[in-house]
């Protein structure tokens, strides 16, 4: 199985979210690696749209959307256990093409919204 393949197996098995660095454990309790490797596999993942990156806590999510069509990245993070949810795009990028904001190309989009999940409520 190719590194990629195995990232992607890693992220799809575990129950919370992770860092680079935790997959770069995880993945040398397999085969010895590098950095540099799972850092290639990351981004192939995600020009992929298999997984999403979220900026706020460095960690890697699985993508929760069929990959028959393309759609824009926007997660949801709670701002006090930092859990993380792929929530769905479509709805803000209707609200984008109805407001009409001139500067900006709203098509290819990513976002995070920054909240508090129900369970820390």
């Amino acid at each position: 199985m190719v590194n990629k393949e195995i990232v992607f197996n890693i992220i799809k098995k575990s129950s919370s979210h992770l860092t680079a660095y935790d997959i770069l454990n995880k993945l040398q309790k397999i085969k010895k690696t590098q950095p540099m490797t799972v850092y290639r596999a990351l981004d192939s993942l995600i020009k992929e749209d298999r997984i999403h990156k979220s900026n706020k806590n460095k960690t890697f999510i699985l993508c929760n959307h069929k990959h028959d069509d393309n759609h824009n990245t926007a997660i949801a993070i709670c701002k006090k256990c930092g859990d993380t949810e792929e929530l769905k795009s479509n709805l803000f990028a209707n609200f984008f093409k109805k407001n009409n904001i001139k500067n900006y190309n709203f098509k290819d989009f990513s976002m995070e919204v920054l909240t508090t999940c129900k369970g820390c409520n």
